[in-house]
């Protein structure tokens, strides 16, 4: 999807069927100290291969090249495009921009000197006064020694702790100074402030926690950025708050956090209460989607503006035909995403269009592609193969992704000798301690007992006696 394919070619090499007259072939033949030169030639051109594929990644995430496919991050477009699962791609852009940042790092993987495995370890905790020192370490030993050189590093590392513990004048000002606000910004956005004392933040923080959607990559593989979650999981607890109020508190109660208006060329939202003190204009594109999946109600109006009557409320997807879209679909339908958490019902031919709710003109999305189909101006078009997504740039995703053809001459053209591929250890026993002080001594020391009242600590090395 969205990628060249080498197979349109009739000269197009096959690579599985080289591979196999290689393997049937020369492979038996061959010498085992010239196969094992062979191996080690090979790791080392795959990894000045992935050095050069993972600079590429690097700056097709600072191009932000992922969005043009309205993927939800770099990482969601790997696991669409790439087909890496979703640990492995948040590892790969990770290592992907430290390479950009650490010039003696690059290089060594570029020689094929340092696996991938080294620097993904080595990127966890390197600076710039540590990263030539990483670098021999790496080079000196095993993945394994590194691992654990790094996993020591991570726990000795000194935190910074913060300071004098509450008195009550505090307590007071913190009491004082709750409140909540809220700001309509410019982007059709709006911006919510709390304050409240740090014991009533943390219930609140614990609270969206539970609504929040877990941090474990969905079936796509991707995982939505923690300040987005939460953000969704506040939104989440607020409607349970009202589902749960209208239980208990009966007929009465507000049913709905959003109220939306149209007509006579006006679409406006409100909220419940005094939250919102006043109507806010929306898009058509944002009413659409709102009706897409809602409750509506008809309003009649006389000529003074007094309500005169209400039409009996009209279920747009509900009960039985909403299960049997979710039964159908089960995961948002756009390629790649597949995300399960609060889906919503989409009609590609919208009821203001002629829509109706019949089962193939309905279809399940996640929020975020939902808006792209309304207010992103995407188009979802049944073809026989699927349901494919016409974009606005007049590009196409169709239901299933083209596979590219690669070859094994590409990775061999980076001309690698054995010996870059091969480990330097020598068989010596990892000194982890002395690993850890050239770590440490690299970088400013900071004593966790001592600080000063605003939690920034002071202290160097130079500040310590020599022993």
């Amino acid at each position: 999807m969205g990628t060249a394919s080498h197979a349109d070619s009739a000269s197009a090499i096959n690579p599985v069927s080289t591979l196999s007259s290689v393997a049937a072939g020369s492979l038996a033949d061959m010498p085992l100290e010239r196969l094992e030169a062979e191996l080690c030639r090979g790791a080392a051109n795959l990894t000045a291969g992935e050095h050069g594929w993972l600079l590429q990644l690097a700056e097709f995430e600072r191009r932000r090249g992922w969005e043009v496919w309205g993927c939800h991050s770099c990482v969601h477009w790997l696991v669409w495009q790439v087909g890496l699962d979703g640990r492995t791609a948040r590892e790969k852009v990770r290592v992907a921009k430290a390479l950009v940042q650490f010039p003696l790092v690059s290089a060594a993987m570029a020689c094929g000197h340092l696996s991938y495995s080294k620097v993904r370890a080595i990127t966890r905790v390197v600076v710039a006064e540590t990263e030539q020192g990483l670098v021999d370490m790496a080079l000196a030993g095993t993945t394994n020694h590194v691992e654990r050189i790094v996993a020591a590093y991570r726990r000795a590392a000194p935190g910074e702790d913060g300071g004098e513990g509450d008195d009550d004048e505090r307590d007071r000002r913190a009491w004082a100074a709750r409140g909540l606000t809220h700001r309509l910004n410019d982007n059709a956005t709006m911006t919510i402030t709390l304050t409240v004392p740090v014991e009533a933040g943390v219930s609140v923080l614990s609270a969206v926690e539970v609504f929040a959607a877990p941090a474990v990559a969905d079936i796509d593989g991707c995982i939505v950025a923690r300040h987005a979650r939460l953000a969704d999981g506040m939104v989440a607890m607020a409607e349970a708050a009202v589902a749960a109020g209208d239980e208990v508190l009966g007929s009465a109660a507000p049913r709905f956090l959003v109220h939306m208006h149209e007509g006579d060329g006006v679409r406006e939202v409100e909220g419940v209460g005094d939250a919102v003190d006043a109507p806010v204009a929306v898009s058509a594109a944002t009413a659409e989607r709102l009706c897409c999946d809602a409750y509506g109600e008809h309003v009649v109006h006389d000529a003074d503006g007094e309500v005169v009557a209400v039409s009996q409320r009209a279920s747009v997807v509900r009960g039985r035909l909403r299960r049997l879209i979710q039964a159908r679909d089960r995961i948002c339908r756009v390629p790649g995403c597949g995300r399960r958490g609060r889906a919503e019902i989409h009609h590609m031919v919208h009821r203001g269009r002629g829509g109706t709710n019949q089962v193939d003109n309905l279809m399940l999305t996640c929020r975020y592609h939902h808006h792209l189909l309304h207010e992103g101006g995407w188009t979802a078009v049944h073809t026989g193969d699927g349901i494919e997504f016409h974009l606005p740039d007049a590009r196409v995703i169709p239901p299933t992704a083209r596979p590219v053809d690669g070859h094994p001459d590409d990775v061999a053209a980076h001309g690698r000798s054995p010996d870059d591929g091969r480990c330097r250890w020598i068989g010596d026993r990892l000194d982890l301690d002395m690993a850890l002080t050239y770590l440490f001594a690299a970088q400013p020391w900071v004593d966790p007992w001592r600080h000063t009242a605003s939690g920034q600590f002071q202290r160097t090395l130079g500040d310590y006696p020599t022993w």
